[in-house]
Protein backbone atom coordinates (compact mmCIF):
# COMPACT_ATOMS: atom_id res chain seq x y z
CA UNK A 1 0.00 0.00 0.00
CA UNK A 2 2.80 2.55 0.76
CA UNK A 3 4.27 1.82 -2.25
CA UNK A 4 1.04 2.38 -4.40
CA UNK A 5 0.61 5.68 -2.32
CA UNK A 6 3.91 7.02 -3.03
CA UNK A 7 3.49 6.15 -6.91
CA UNK A 8 0.33 8.54 -6.85
CA UNK A 9 2.02 11.02 -5.08
CA UNK A 10 4.23 10.85 -7.64
CA UNK A 11 2.07 10.58 -10.56
CA UNK A 12 0.01 13.79 -9.43
CA UNK A 13 2.93 16.08 -8.89
CA UNK A 14 4.69 15.19 -12.77
CA UNK A 15 0.61 16.10 -13.50
CA UNK A 16 0.90 19.22 -12.62
CA UNK A 17 4.21 20.17 -13.93
CA UNK A 18 3.29 19.06 -17.63
CA UNK A 19 2.10 21.63 -19.70
CA UNK A 20 1.58 19.49 -22.72
CA UNK A 21 -1.86 18.13 -23.09
CA UNK A 22 -2.90 18.98 -19.57
CA UNK A 23 -2.72 16.34 -16.83
CA UNK A 24 -5.16 14.19 -18.55
CA UNK A 25 -2.88 11.01 -18.97
CA UNK A 26 -1.31 10.98 -15.66
CA UNK A 27 -4.28 11.62 -13.47
CA UNK A 28 -5.61 8.65 -14.98
CA UNK A 29 -2.44 6.96 -14.13
CA UNK A 30 -2.84 8.04 -10.55
CA UNK A 31 -6.97 6.69 -10.36
CA UNK A 32 -5.67 3.50 -12.20
CA UNK A 33 -2.65 2.93 -9.31
CA UNK A 34 -4.92 4.09 -6.59
CA UNK A 35 -7.83 1.58 -7.58
CA UNK A 36 -4.96 -1.35 -7.22
CA UNK A 37 -5.50 -1.01 -3.45
CA UNK A 38 -9.18 -1.77 -3.49
CA UNK A 39 -12.78 -0.61 -4.93
CA UNK A 40 -13.49 3.08 -4.46
CA UNK A 41 -16.48 5.41 -4.66
CA UNK A 42 -15.66 7.95 -7.53
CA UNK A 43 -16.44 10.62 -4.25
CA UNK A 44 -13.28 9.04 -2.61
CA UNK A 45 -11.26 8.67 -5.33
CA UNK A 46 -11.56 12.65 -5.63
CA UNK A 47 -10.82 13.42 -1.99
CA UNK A 48 -7.38 11.16 -2.21
CA UNK A 49 -6.05 13.22 -5.47
CA UNK A 50 -7.77 16.72 -4.64
CA UNK A 51 -9.80 16.76 -7.37
CA UNK A 52 -13.67 17.56 -7.87
CA UNK A 53 -16.29 14.59 -8.58
CA UNK A 54 -17.57 15.21 -11.39
CA UNK A 55 -13.92 15.65 -12.47
CA UNK A 56 -12.95 12.66 -11.85
CA UNK A 57 -16.23 10.64 -12.50
CA UNK A 58 -15.79 12.07 -16.01
CA UNK A 59 -12.38 10.00 -16.58
CA UNK A 60 -13.88 6.91 -14.95
CA UNK A 61 -16.54 6.49 -17.44
CA UNK A 62 -14.55 7.03 -20.41
CA UNK A 63 -12.12 4.44 -19.11
CA UNK A 64 -15.14 2.52 -18.37
CA UNK A 65 -15.81 2.32 -22.13
CA UNK A 66 -12.46 1.17 -23.06
CA UNK A 67 -12.50 -1.94 -20.54
CA UNK A 68 -10.32 -0.70 -17.63
CA UNK A 69 -12.82 -0.08 -15.03
CA UNK A 70 -16.09 -1.22 -14.44
CA UNK A 71 -18.74 0.19 -11.76
CA UNK A 72 -20.58 -2.11 -9.87
CA UNK A 73 -22.84 -0.99 -6.43
CA UNK A 74 -21.41 2.22 -6.35
CA UNK A 75 -17.86 1.24 -6.07
CA UNK A 76 -15.36 1.23 -9.32
CA UNK A 77 -12.42 -1.23 -9.39
CA UNK A 78 -10.58 -2.52 -11.81
CA UNK A 79 -10.55 -5.03 -14.48
CA UNK A 80 -8.06 -7.60 -15.71
CA UNK A 81 -6.92 -5.19 -18.20
CA UNK A 82 -7.23 -2.13 -15.82
CA UNK A 83 -5.08 -3.81 -13.35
CA UNK A 84 -2.45 -4.85 -16.38
CA UNK A 85 -2.37 -1.42 -16.72
CA UNK A 86 -2.01 -0.18 -13.16
CA UNK A 87 0.46 -2.49 -12.30
CA UNK A 88 2.70 -1.57 -15.82
CA UNK A 89 2.49 2.42 -13.92
CA UNK A 90 3.39 0.87 -10.57
CA UNK A 91 6.52 -0.82 -12.18
CA UNK A 92 7.46 2.17 -13.77
CA UNK A 93 7.24 4.51 -11.21
CA UNK A 94 9.56 2.46 -9.19
CA UNK A 95 12.29 1.71 -11.84
CA UNK A 96 12.25 6.06 -12.36
CA UNK A 97 12.99 6.10 -8.63
CA UNK A 98 15.62 3.36 -9.04
CA UNK A 99 17.09 5.05 -12.05
CA UNK A 100 16.43 8.98 -10.48
CA UNK A 101 18.65 7.36 -7.45
CA UNK A 102 21.58 5.95 -10.15
CA UNK A 103 22.00 9.31 -11.43
CA UNK A 104 22.32 11.01 -8.01
CA UNK A 105 25.16 8.21 -6.82
CA UNK A 106 26.94 9.00 -10.33
CA UNK A 107 27.11 12.72 -9.66
CA UNK A 108 28.16 12.54 -6.46
CA UNK A 109 31.11 10.16 -7.59
CA UNK A 110 31.57 12.66 -10.76
CA UNK A 111 31.85 15.35 -8.01
CA UNK A 112 35.02 13.33 -6.63
CA UNK A 113 36.60 12.80 -9.12
CA UNK A 114 36.03 16.54 -10.23
CA UNK A 115 37.58 17.75 -7.07
CA UNK A 116 40.64 14.89 -7.56
CA UNK A 117 41.46 16.83 -11.09
CA UNK A 118 41.25 20.09 -9.87
CA UNK A 119 43.89 19.71 -6.73
CA UNK A 120 46.60 17.73 -8.98
CA UNK A 121 49.64 19.22 -10.07
CA UNK A 122 48.86 18.97 -13.85
CA UNK A 123 48.36 23.02 -15.87
CA UNK A 124 44.61 23.41 -16.71
CA UNK A 125 45.52 23.66 -20.85
CA UNK A 126 47.59 20.32 -20.92
CA UNK A 127 44.58 18.11 -18.56
CA UNK A 128 42.84 15.73 -21.60
CA UNK A 129 39.89 16.47 -23.15
CA UNK A 130 39.95 20.86 -21.64
CA UNK A 131 39.08 21.73 -25.29
CA UNK A 132 36.40 19.43 -26.56
CA UNK A 133 33.02 20.72 -27.22
CA UNK A 134 30.15 20.77 -25.71
CA UNK A 135 27.49 19.32 -28.37
CA UNK A 136 24.58 19.11 -26.37
CA UNK A 137 24.45 22.86 -26.20
CA UNK A 138 24.90 23.68 -29.33
CA UNK A 139 21.96 25.68 -30.47
CA UNK A 140 19.29 24.26 -33.09
CA UNK A 141 19.20 26.88 -36.38
CA UNK A 142 16.46 26.95 -39.00
CA UNK A 143 13.33 28.71 -40.20
CA UNK A 144 11.40 25.59 -38.74
CA UNK A 145 12.48 25.72 -35.16
CA UNK A 146 12.43 28.82 -34.95
CA UNK A 147 9.08 29.10 -35.84
CA UNK A 148 8.19 26.80 -33.66
CA UNK A 149 10.20 27.95 -30.39
CA UNK A 150 7.91 31.04 -31.12
CA UNK A 151 4.32 29.35 -31.08
CA UNK A 152 5.53 27.56 -27.84
CA UNK A 153 6.18 30.80 -26.32
CA UNK A 154 2.72 32.73 -27.36
CA UNK A 155 1.15 29.65 -26.18
CA UNK A 156 2.53 29.58 -22.68
CA UNK A 157 1.95 33.56 -22.40
CA UNK A 158 -1.56 33.06 -23.32
CA UNK A 159 -1.61 30.54 -20.44
CA UNK A 160 -0.38 32.07 -17.77
CA UNK A 161 -2.83 35.07 -18.61
CA UNK A 162 -5.83 32.67 -18.31
CA UNK A 163 -4.60 30.70 -15.62
CA UNK A 164 -6.91 32.86 -12.49
CA UNK A 165 -9.67 32.79 -15.21
CA UNK A 166 -10.47 29.91 -15.82
CA UNK A 167 -11.55 26.96 -13.76
CA UNK A 168 -9.37 23.48 -14.56
CA UNK A 169 -11.37 22.20 -17.01
CA UNK A 170 -11.34 25.04 -19.07
CA UNK A 171 -7.63 25.51 -18.57
CA UNK A 172 -7.14 21.98 -19.73
CA UNK A 173 -8.99 21.42 -22.83
CA UNK A 174 -7.40 25.23 -23.76
CA UNK A 175 -3.80 23.86 -22.84
CA UNK A 176 -4.60 21.34 -25.54
CA UNK A 177 -5.82 23.53 -28.16
CA UNK A 178 -2.53 25.64 -27.47
CA UNK A 179 -0.08 22.60 -27.58
CA UNK A 180 -2.21 21.84 -30.86
CA UNK A 181 -1.48 25.27 -32.07
CA UNK A 182 2.11 25.02 -30.95
CA UNK A 183 3.15 21.87 -32.67
CA UNK A 184 1.02 22.37 -35.82
CA UNK A 185 0.85 26.03 -36.36
CA UNK A 186 -2.95 25.52 -36.41
CA UNK A 187 -5.30 27.06 -34.30
CA UNK A 188 -8.40 24.78 -34.65
CA UNK A 189 -8.82 21.01 -34.48
CA UNK A 190 -12.24 19.16 -35.20
CA UNK A 191 -13.68 17.76 -31.43
CA UNK A 192 -13.34 13.99 -32.08
CA UNK A 193 -9.50 14.12 -32.99
CA UNK A 194 -8.60 16.54 -29.63
CA UNK A 195 -10.86 14.00 -27.60
CA UNK A 196 -8.69 11.21 -28.86
CA UNK A 197 -6.05 13.44 -28.49
CA UNK A 198 -6.92 14.08 -24.50
CA UNK A 199 -8.35 10.54 -23.95
CA UNK A 200 -11.39 12.72 -23.12
CA UNK A 201 -15.30 11.80 -23.13
CA UNK A 202 -16.84 13.66 -25.99
CA UNK A 203 -19.64 14.95 -24.13
CA UNK A 204 -17.79 15.85 -21.20
CA UNK A 205 -15.23 18.08 -23.74
CA UNK A 206 -18.07 19.53 -25.70
CA UNK A 207 -19.69 20.87 -22.44
CA UNK A 208 -16.17 21.99 -21.38
CA UNK A 209 -15.74 23.50 -24.87
CA UNK A 210 -19.27 25.72 -24.35
CA UNK A 211 -18.19 27.07 -21.61
CA UNK A 212 -15.21 28.49 -23.11
CA UNK A 213 -17.68 29.64 -26.05
CA UNK A 214 -19.13 31.48 -23.70
CA UNK A 215 -16.16 33.69 -22.60
CA UNK A 216 -15.53 34.37 -25.85
CA UNK A 217 -12.03 32.19 -26.29
CA UNK A 218 -13.06 29.84 -28.34
CA UNK A 219 -15.94 28.80 -31.40
CA UNK A 220 -17.43 25.80 -32.05
CA UNK A 221 -18.55 25.11 -35.55
CA UNK A 222 -20.65 22.16 -37.06
CA UNK A 223 -19.31 21.19 -40.27
CA UNK A 224 -21.86 18.88 -41.87
CA UNK A 225 -19.23 16.88 -43.89
CA UNK A 226 -16.57 16.84 -41.11
CA UNK A 227 -18.31 17.37 -37.66
CA UNK A 228 -17.94 19.76 -34.72
CA UNK A 229 -14.73 21.76 -34.85
CA UNK A 230 -13.12 24.19 -32.20
CA UNK A 231 -10.79 26.98 -32.50
CA UNK A 232 -9.72 30.05 -31.55
CA UNK A 233 -11.39 33.16 -31.53
CA UNK A 234 -10.41 35.94 -33.80
CA UNK A 235 -9.69 38.10 -30.68
CA UNK A 236 -8.02 34.94 -28.80
CA UNK A 237 -5.50 34.89 -32.39
CA UNK A 238 -4.65 38.77 -31.93
CA UNK A 239 -4.03 38.35 -28.38
CA UNK A 240 -1.97 35.11 -29.34
CA UNK A 241 0.16 36.92 -31.62
CA UNK A 242 0.98 39.94 -29.29
CA UNK A 243 1.52 38.35 -25.72
CA UNK A 244 4.35 39.39 -24.48
CA UNK A 245 5.46 37.05 -20.82
CA UNK A 246 6.29 39.04 -17.96
CA UNK A 247 9.90 38.57 -16.06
Amino acid sequence: MDDITDAVRRILEQSKTRERGGPRSRLVDAIMVLLLSRPMRSSEIAAVLGFETKYVSSYLSYWKTRGYVEYTNGFWSLTPKGEEYAEGVLERETAEDVDRMASIAKRILSSIQVKETINDKTPRGERPGSRKSLSFIVPRTGKGHNELQERVRRASCILKVYKDDLDEEELEVLSSLLSHYAKWGNTYIYLDNLAETMEADYHWLLKVARRLQSKGIVYIYTDPRLGVRIGLTRNMKEALESCIEGP
